[in-house]
Parts: structure tokens; sequence; C-alpha cells
């Protein structure tokens, strides 16, 4: 295969990955549900699709000699480094090849398409614009199919190609409250589709703060549109989670073009925004959404064990384990993936830098930390010319708090389509250095 044909489908065949993996559960469900002895297969497509990319990124950056500047660079260095220590102790914390093979997927998942991306963008000129599109066309159909579900469909519509108990919930309400059902769309919850959602409003809104003088006027309707289409699908959500990363995501974007374009009455407008804010959350508090949707204390609710009380438990366990356990736990001993171990089944732990010290330790806490501090840093540097780069800082910024309280990259979606972007952006802006003629 020569040299430009393979780097035109290396990047088209990431930028479907990031364009289907927004409909990973419905694809997975239901396409499982017709080849069921195939359907282990099915769940791991975008894992076999990645890996088949992994390997010929192997050969084309070692054939060209891009890999002397991949290891030059001090990201990729971390992204090494961490993946290195997880096989090291899956290794010497070996528990069962189901759960520690489930783990390593669920753990390295993220760190794999950040360097495939990153390698992409480096080696096509086009592969940006590839990622970024097949993103925003599947989180518009996301987006439009909660709308139907929130308006048109009824609450269980997603049975029909096999949501159930055994695979994944059709819905979700508050404490089993019917009064808030949560919608999920095309996602494996509600929690993750209002994550996935904070990131789409980052980017319309950046894109709106950099573009709007020179945008047509249906295409500044528009926007307005995709801004409140996508802020209705957050709100039936009811992931606070979620609202919170959106809350960070778009204070920090209002507050860096207010920077850039301050003015007497941009600062006016500041003043009755806040003044609106506080009187709305005041307002709020004496309302039943309040109670259900923020607070989670119906107290009608004739739930015993209520969300609250979980979330306290998994911080305190998941703490408790952290001080304990230096090297941590072993892979595959939280989450998911410890469902079918032998040393600690089915350990929830939602604090996602929590569950990170209690697979691989101290030292994957800390490499993790550094990589996140890292990736935000470089997508600051670029976000004042870059769209993209400035709605993946302001969205990256508000998940990294929220995932204090749930294991945000944990999920599919979240995790490749985020960092997937990220590799693109932080790589488009560098150049090769080392290639053979």
């Amino acid at each position: 295969m020569k040299q430009k044909t393979f780097e035109y489908y290396y990047a088209v065949t990431l930028a479907t990955v990031l364009f289907l993996v927004w409909f990973h559960a419905p694809i997975a469900v239901g396409v499982g549900s017709i080849f069921p002895s195939a359907e282990l297969y099915i769940k791991a497509w975008k894992e076999i699709a990645l890996g088949i990319l992994f390997v010929g990124a192997i050969v084309w950056v070692t054939k060209n000699e891009l890999w002397r500047q991949l290891l030059a660079s001090r990201l990729l260095q971390v992204v090494l480094g961490l993946a290195i220590l997880h096989l090291l102790i899956a290794v010497v914390l070996f528990d069962n090849w189901q759960s520690v093979l489930a783990g390593l997927v669920i753990d390295l998942r993220f760190l794999l398409v950040f360097s495939l991306a990153y390698v992409a963008a480096l080696i096509h000129p086009k592969a940006k614009t590839m990622l970024v599109w097949s993103a925003v066309v599947g989180g518009t159909l996301t987006v439009a199919f909660g709308l139907l579900q929130l308006a048109v469909l009824p609450k269980d519509a997603l049975s029909t190609i096999g949501y159930g108990k055994d695979t994944i919930t059709p819905y979700t309400t508050i404490d089993k409250n019917p009064d808030f059902i949560r919608i999920q769309s095309t996602q494996r919850g509600p929690n993750p589709l209002g994550a996935l959602c904070a990131v789409l409003l980052a980017g319309v809104l950046s894109f709106t703060a950099l573009r709007w003088k020179k945008l047509h006027q249906n295409h500044r309707y528009l926007l307005v549109i995709a801004m409140l289409a996508t802020s209705i699908v957050l709100y039936a959500t009811y992931s606070r989670s979620a609202y919170l990363a959106a809350v960070i995501a778009v204070g920090i974007l209002i507050g860096t073009t207010v920077k850039m374009h301050r003015s007497r009455p941009i600062i006016l407008a500041e003043i009755v925004i806040a003044a609106a804010a506080i009187a709305g959350a005041v307002l709020l508090q004496q309302t039943d959404w309040y109670k259900n949707v923020v607070l989670h204390e119906d107290p009608e609710s004739t739930v015993v064990i209520k969300s609250n009380d979980q979330h306290a438990e998994s911080l305190a366990n998941g703490w408790k384990r952290l001080t304990k356990q230096p090297l941590g736990a072993g892979i595959g001993s939280t989450g998911s993936a410890s469902i079918v171990s032998e040393q600690s089944p089915d350990v929830t732990i939602e604090n996602y830098y929590l569950f990170v010290a209690h697979e691989v330790g101290w030292l994957g806490f800390g490499l993790f930390i550094a990589l996140t501090v890292m990736v935000l840093h470089q997508l600051w540097v670029f976000s004042k010319k870059d769209w993209v780069a400035r709605a993946l800082f302001a969205s990256g910024v508000g998940l990294a708090i929220a995932a204090l309280f749930l294991p945000i990259w944990a999920d599919d979606t979240t995790a490749v389509v985020w960092w997937g972007l990220a590799g693109t952006i932080i790589a488009s802006h560098t150049s090769i250095k080392h290639r053979k003629p």
C-alpha cells in the first residue's frame, strides 16, 4: 500500500470509529441480540478497530522514523509510562484473564485513542477536519434522538431492539420516582449522555464566540437551535455531575470571551446574568425539581437506599482503599471489570481519580493527574485561535471536576470522543520533524 493511501485510510478509519462510537450501545445491544454467538466481538468492535490501527501506526511510525519525535514528546512519554505501568500491574497483581483483560480495555482505551489521533493529525493534513466532523455529526444525531425520546417516543422504546434488565435498561429514574424519567438517547445511560452534552454545548458556544461576526444569519439561527436542543437533552438527563461540568465549561467560555471583548455593555450583561442566576437559584430551592434532581431527597420516596448514600459510601470506600494500597489492587479490580474478579468482586468506586488509584496505586494516580494537567494546558495554549481547542479545554475542566463524582473516562463514548479530539487538536499544531524522504 502506498504511503499516502495508508495515511488517508488510517485517518478515515479513525474518524469512522469516532462517529460510530456515539451509537455503540444500540449497536452492541441490537446487533448482539441478532447474533448472540458473536456478542463479545460485536461489543468489542471499536477495540478491534483501534487495535488494527495501532498495529498500522506502529509500522508506519517505525518506517518513517516518526517514532523519534513521538518519544521526544513529554506528553506521550507520560502516556507511555501510564500504559506500561498498567501492564506491569496486570502481571504483578494478576487476578484472572477476564477481569484483567476487561480492566486493561477500560483503563487504556482513552490513552490508545489519544495516541492514534495524535499520529493521525501528524501524518494526514485533513485528519483534524475528518475527526471533528465525525464527532459533530455523531453528537448531532445523538441529541436529535434524545429529543425524540423526550417528546415523541414511549419511555421503553429502546426495548424493541433488545434493551432490558440483562443488557442495558431502556430508561432510568431518580430513586425510582416515575415523575423523573431520565433519558439516555444512544448512550449507555443518562450520566454519559449528560457528559457528552456538556462537551457538545461547549463546542457550539466556542464556535459561536469565535465565528459569530463572520456567520450568515441563517447559520446563527442554526447555532442557537443547536444550543437550545443540546441544553434540553442535557436537562432531561437529570445528571448532576453533567450539570456541574456544563456550568463550569460555559462559565469558562463566557469568561474567556468577555476578557477578549470587554466593554460597558458586556459588563452590564454580566451583572444582569449574575443577578438572574442568583434569583433563579433561590427560587429553584422551593421546587420539587430541586429536591429530586439536585438533592435526590424526595420526602415521599419509598426507596430505602438512596443514590446520595451510595455515592458517599463509594467515596469513603475508595479513599480507604487508597490509603492502604500504595501499589493498587490490580487491573480489573473495580467497576464493571470487577464483576468477574476472584479477589474483589463487584467493587464500585465512582470517583475516577480513586478508581485509577485503586487499580494502579499512587504512582498511577500521579501520572494520570500529570497527564490531565498537561493535556489541558496544551489545549489552553491553542485555544485563542482554535475553537475546538477552547471547547475541549472548557469541557475538559468541567469533566475533570465531574470525575470526582463519576468514573467519567470509564465510559466508551466519552473517553473516545474527548481524548480522540484532544489528541487530534494538540498534534495538529505540531509539525513533523523526522520523516524519511
